[in-house]
């Protein structure tokens, strides 16, 4: 049921108990998670992965800053078109970019071009992100934009844990990526299940 006009915080609440507002944001969650999975351990990656110097690190995360811009305008262009499809391209696209870079670590090259591409399919993800819940909420924008905001930073929380937990069960920093590439197929089956669910209802 919509909320009113002029409702209640309660209100507003229940606007963010509908299915497919939490559904929008545990793809959030799942978005956000799979990017800090890697980022939060970016530096001893590059370092012992592919033996990089300071200045190397330095210039890739400048350089996955830049594909952060790209992404975000990618991300908002396309979503405009399509939130799903968009979704769907920037998750495959992120985890195919994620494995590539845990099979290519040791070749500089290769790294600074996966580094750049990483950070676009990134934050290509956060405008359809944004846009699905702010649609799915749209009786409750303010409170659901906030809301949203939490999911992703819940999912830097759970990221970083996840990488943590991983290096804690003997796995090697270059083995980060392929948890990051996971969660993003995760965060894929959920978009593709969504869809699949919708279209059964209409």
């Amino acid at each position: 049921q919509p909320a009113p006009a002029h409702g209640s915080a309660r209100a507003e609440l229940r606007v963010l108990m509908r299915g497919e507002v939490l559904a929008a944001l545990g793809l959030t969650v799942l978005g956000s998670t799979a990017m800090f999975t890697v980022f939060t351990y970016i530096v001893p990656i590059l370092q012992r992965g592919s033996h990089a110097s300071f200045g190397f690190v330095a210039a890739m995360l400048s350089l996955w800053g830049v594909g952060l811009s790209v992404g975000n305008w990618i991300g908002g262009r396309y979503a405009d078109r399509s939130v799903n499809g968009t979704l769907i391209a920037t998750l495959t696209g992120l985890a195919l970019v994620l494995v590539a870079f845990a099979v290519l670590l040791p070749h500089e090259q290769a790294v600074a071009v996966l580094v750049f591409l990483w950070g676009v399919a990134s934050f290509a993800l956060v405008p359809p992100l944004q846009m699905q819940v702010m649609r799915a909420a749209a009786d409750a924008p303010n409170l659901a934009s906030s809301v949203n905001i939490g999911a992703f930073n819940l999912g830097n929380a759970l990221g970083a844990a996840l990488g943590g937990a991983m290096l804690s069960a003997g796995f090697s920093y270059g083995a980060i990526p392929l948890a990051g590439a996971v969660t993003s197929l995760l965060g894929l089956g959920w978009v593709l299940l969504g869809t699949r669910r919708r279209v059964a209802v209409s």
